[in-house]
């Protein structure tokens, strides 16, 4: 018998120790495999141990997934709060007494409260690909990602929708940079909460 095991050696014992003795298990070490008891308790704690350091890894990868969750209203109760670390350190807004466990706590209760909104041209593409990248397949029927993309998202501005809706033309100047030119003589925006109007856009731009 060699007094080192490789990798090779290790596999065969592992694979040969779980086939043929069910009531034993075993441990890698460096240079050897270590045979024991088989424990229900142990093993299943080992088993949540490696479940929760999973866990943590998956989180810590996610990236610009928190992105999408807080614009859609998922959890976010497990985001690292220091996360936020860089901008407690520049913003002046942020109270100097406030934690940085404190500051995540309060912006997620307000991201919860106060939903952002959504706002793109042409938007009904967009929501389908974000859907489709980061929530799953699409429904079969309209109306049901109708109903789904309105929970997620309760507030959405389209600013084609707006610029060229009830415009008087079949076939209106939709671009974004083609709605630059025709709003460009206006020099203080008319802001209308109650009609869909094109100066609208410029407000928000």
């Amino acid at each position: 018998m060699p007094s080192v095991l490789n990798n090779f050696q290790k596999r065969l014992v592992h694979q040969l120790i779980e086939v043929e003795y069910p009531s034993l298990v075993t441990i890698s070490r460096p240079a050897f495999i270590q045979v024991i008891d088989y424990d229900e308790d142990r093993e299943k704690a080992i088993q949540e141990q490696r479940m929760a350091r999973a866990r943590e890894r998956v989180w810590k990868q996610i990236g610009f997934r928190w992105i999408v969750e807080a614009l859609s209203g998922g959890d976010l109760s497990h985001l690292d709060p220091f996360c936020f670390g860089s901008i407690m350190n520049s913003s002046t807004v942020v109270e100097p007494q406030v934690s940085l466990h404190g500051f995540s706590e309060k912006l997620q209760q307000r991201l919860r409260t106060h939903r952002p909104v959504l706002v793109g041209h042409n938007l009904f593409t967009d929501v389908v690909y974000l859907y489709r990248c980061f929530f799953g397949p699409l429904p079969d029927k309209l109306e049901e990602f109708q109903a789904i993309v309105h929970h997620m998202f309760p507030i959405l501005m389209d600013t084609k929708y707006m610029a060229t809706h009830d415009c008087g033309s079949i076939t209106p100047k939709s671009s974004l940079s083609e709605i630059n030119d025709n709003l460009l003589h206006i020099k203080t925006p008319k802001i209308s909460a109650e009609n869909a109007s094109p100066y609208i856009v410029v407000a928000s731009s």
